[in-house]
């Protein structure tokens, strides 16, 4: 981004900020509700702690999002650049002090758009971000209480941890999937092959092959991996360059999987979501060549909230483990096989 267009962003924001905008999007309830929630913690912040620029540029970064919801024209470098700000301080950004309760609002707001949605209307053509985390949900709601049936309700922590943080996808699916269907009324296929139906999924008694667990060094290399392979790749998306996306999702793989072997332990949706990054990556660079670029600055910022969210998701993983040592199958057998590499 250009230094004019940082700072027109930011002025933007703070105006934004400074007036309340009450409105600000006035014809989409949804977004407008969620702006106005998420503006409430940074006026309580405030109040708190008078001093704390944190708050301030926290308050930029929400405020710029929401207002680049508005643009009509092409998502350029500068919305790539805000989503991408946006999605860093909603998923990754945990040393924050309303982290958590930031993740909070955007689950509260899923469950009320997804319930709004009847399940008969879920258009996986017309909304595939949405499509795919909404029967994502539903899956593992369903399967909730075959676990929780056979652990004495002991996996519901799990279950209620994953589908919350899914939850917490929606209200951004939803945007991608509005951009994504300007680009396909232009005729480029954005979306169309980066997400794969919960139909294959494994049974949930299928035996786990390992039952292992991480222990605290694991964990500590697990976080270490991940971080580095976050602030690599982020780069690299920042920079547009899905071949070198691609090799680094590569080397994760190989070191997670190594790590699974070394411990006999499942890290499913961890590598899922590294999977997920290999593949939207190898899409970008296709479509990039075919249509010239033009998809380059929406793939940037498809491929960064999942950056984004890795470490967060990774947690899933780490609670499952003990109900994998007891033969239940939670997570591991409730992910598609991801076509990457």
């Amino acid at each position: 981004m250009s230094a004019y267009g940082k700072y027109f962003l930011a002025l933007l924001a703070l105006l934004l900020v400074l007036s309340g905008s009450d409105r600000l999007l006035a014809q989409e309830p949804e977004a407008d509700r969620l702006y106005r929630q998420l503006m409430e913690l940074r006026s309580f912040e405030q109040l708190q702690n008078p001093s704390n620029n944190a708050a301030d540029s926290s308050s930029t970064t929400i405020a710029s999002f929401f207002a680049s919801l508005q643009a009509s024209d092409e998502f350029n470098e500068n919305t790539a650049e805000v989503w991408a700000g946006f999605f860093d301080l909603t998923f990754a950004r945990d040393d924050d002090g309303n982290f958590s309760r930031r993740l909070e609002i955007l689950s509260n707001e899923g469950r009320r758009q997804s319930a709004a949605i009847p399940p008969e209307c879920n258009d996986h053509e017309q909304k595939p971000f949405t499509g795919h985390v909404r029967e994502a949900i539903e899956v593992n709601k369903a399967r909730q209480k075959y676990y929780a049936g056979i652990s004495k309700g002991a996996t519901s922590k799990v279950s209620l941890l994953y589908t919350s943080l899914e939850y917490s996808l929606l209200p951004i699916t939803f945007v991608f999937d509005r951009w994504a269907q300007k680009f396909r009324k232009d005729g480029i296929p954005v979306l169309a092959e980066d997400f794969v139906a919960m139909s294959g999924i494994s049974t949930a008694d299928k035996p786990l092959l390992r039952r292992g667990m991480l222990d605290r060094a694991g964990r500590r290399d697990l976080r270490k991996m991940l971080r580095a392979w976050q602030w690599k790749s982020g780069l690299a998306a920042a920079r547009k360059d899905f071949v070198k996306v691609q090799i680094l999702a590569l080397s994760a793989l190989h070191d997670l999987r190594q790590l699974e072997l070394r411990y006999q332990c499942n890290l499913a949706l961890t590598i899922h979501f590294v999977e997920s990054v290999g593949l939207a990556a190898r899409n970008a660079d296709r479509l990039s060549h075919r249509y010239a670029k033009r998809t380059d600055d929406f793939y940037r910022a498809f491929i960064a909230i999942q950056i984004s969210g890795v470490r967060l998701f990774s947690k899933v993983d780490l609670q499952a483990q003990p109900f994998h040592r007891a033969g239940i199958g939670i997570i591991v057998n409730d992910l598609p096989a991801i076509p990457f590499p």
